[in-house]
């Protein structure tokens, strides 16, 4: 698996958690939060995001045809209306 570098931000009380649980597992920050990701990702959440995801990407292509370009391009731009907590804007809407 190739291993990809990252920066994330933490509020200081969770990095030094973080940095505790590391010191007592004799592993690595990187290891830890890594494990942590995953078990989250395990808890289910995951799937409840790939499942919301497919659900938006079978929305998107049935109101915007059968062009796979412009559906993704809509795809793309609704995850980003939802990440920025504003509703998503209808290519179709006028």
């Amino acid at each position: 698996m190739i291993r990809k570098k990252t920066t994330v931000y933490l509020d200081s009380d969770v990095l030094t958690a973080t940095k505790a649980a590391a010191l007592t597992s004799r592993r690595s920050e990187s290891a830890v939060v890594e494990e942590a990701l995953r078990s989250y990702l395990r808890s289910g959440y995951g799937d409840a995001v790939r499942s919301e995801l497919q659900e938006l990407l079978e929305r998107v292509v049935s109101e915007s045809g059968p062009d796979e370009d412009a559906a993704l391009a809509e795809a793309v731009r609704e995850v980003r209306a939802v990440r920025q907590g504003r509703r998503p804007r209808s290519a179709r809407s006028g």
